[in-house]
């Protein structure tokens, strides 16, 4: 057997077992953003979802680690603003329920402090979503592509087997 048809066999063989490895054959689909009034819907395979956390699955499919990162945060400071309102509504109810134990001026400045808190960590947690959005899309835009070819008769050359990884800088 010659050494060409040895190089062919190990060349057919490895480039089955990158395309069986799964890496990179996903393709990222964008992730577009639509206003609708104070509300902020987001469109994804042509499908509209309104909650914001509906897009973890679609952000950690790019393992991309800022875009994790980022979505990370945004979970972490959305789960922070529900305990600081659970803690207000907590006290609210404890003031209604009996009326005597805490003082008026207490009860409303935790209620607007926890108001004020949630305000700040809501406009910080969105930020953390736009820079996961706009860094996942810009992935979407510039996937890695990788292809086989393999031509079996070339008439200046004989048979030619080529691999081809295209990447956009």
């Amino acid at each position: 057997m010659k050494i060409w048809h040895l190089f062919i066999i190990f060349f057919v063989l490895m480039s089955v077992q990158v395309i069986a490895q799964g890496e990179g054959n996903e393709r990222l689909y964008s992730i577009e953003q639509i206003q609708q009034g104070f509300r902020k819907k987001y469109v994804y395979k042509r499908q509209v979802i309104d909650n914001p956390l509906a897009l973890q699955i679609p952000l950690l499919e790019s393992k991309d680690p800022e875009v994790s990162l980022e979505f990370y945060r945004f979970k972490s400071k959305r789960n922070l603003m529900n305990w600081i309102s659970s803690a207000g509504a907590g006290l609210s109810i404890y003031s209604w329920i009996y009326p005597g134990k805490v003082s008026n001026g207490f009860s409303l400045t935790t209620v607007g402090v926890a108001a004020l808190a949630n305000i700040y960590l809501g406009k910080m947690s969105m930020r953390n979503l736009n820079r996961a959005l706009s860094k996942y899309n810009s992935l979407a835009k510039t996937s890695p592509q990788l292809s086989l070819e393999f031509t079996p008769t070339n008439p200046t050359s004989g048979p030619s087997l080529a691999l081809q990884w295209k990447y956009n800088f």
